[in-house]
């Protein structure tokens, strides 16, 4: 799956995590190559993602650029100086004694327009650093307290099995940092007899229900012990809280 642009990427992954399924992949690695840290304000969305692929694969992404302030305005011209009495008016009135020219306004110093110059860039840049700031740190934030709820379908190996005390098991015993086993299950007709568990759990963006699932479901997972009483474990949708 490829990208137009970065107004294609923003669309795709509003309600998404990750460019394919729910975990990691190299469709995520391939995306994120192609394109370059998106602009939080006209692409939160895709800023989010971006942030977060980095972060899984250990790249430092810079801070992205913040739009130039609005140019100061121009030092005003020094006022024109008054116009000087005609020759006529000098000689009409002219009572024995020479008129003091008026003084001419002093020029300004040298180099005192780029030292102005210069400081107002270094306080303009001082309040780009400090919004930007800002912005990350309320990116970073909403990172996380980000969370998907993951809707699930048990199934078991056998008609008699206890199901409410398989479940119980499973919230005892299969924990995360951060993952959450809804209170209560459902128990749906499957056929012949055999019912499965309805349940759900809520995870952060650190965790990929897929990884949990092949933990407790395939040989080698950290709680493969289940495999011996769950027939199969579906995640059958998922959204962001």
């Amino acid at each position: 799956m490829s990208f137009a642009n970065v107004a294609a990427l923003e669309a795709h992954v509003a309600d998404k995590s990750y460019i394919e399924g729910y975990s990691f992949s190299a469709k995520d690695s391939a995306t994120f190559a192609a394109f370059s840290l998106p602009c939080p304000v006209a692409f939160p969305n895709a800023y989010r993602w971006y942030i977060h692929i980095a972060a899984l694969q250990g790249v430092a992404v810079s801070l992205a650029a913040a739009p130039a302030a609005a140019a100061a305005p121009a030092p005003a011209a020094p006022p024109a100086a008054k116009a000087a009495a005609t020759e006529e008016d000098d000689e009409e009135f002219d009572f024995g004694e020479d008129d003091e020219e008026e003084a001419a306004p002093a020029a300004p110093a040298a180099g005192s327009r780029a030292e102005q110059a210069a400081k107002l860039k270094a306080a303009r840049d001082a309040e780009l650093e400090e919004a930007k700031a800002a912005a990350l740190a309320r990116l970073a934030k909403k990172e996380a307290n980000q969370r998907s709820l993951c809707n699930l379908e048990i199934k078991p190996w056998e008609a008699d099995q206890d199901l409410l005390a398989l479940y119980a098991k499973i919230k005892a015993e299969v924990v995360y940092d951060g993952l959450k086993w809804s209170e209560n299950c459902a128990l749906v007709d499957v056929a012949f007899g055999v019912k499965k568990i309805i349940c759900t759990a809520v995870i952060p963006l650190s965790l990929s229900m897929d990884s949990i699932i092949e933990d407790m479901t395939e040989e080698g997972g950290a709680f493969d012990d289940f495999m011996n009483h769950i027939q199969s474990m579906t995640m059958t949708s998922m959204s962001l809280l």
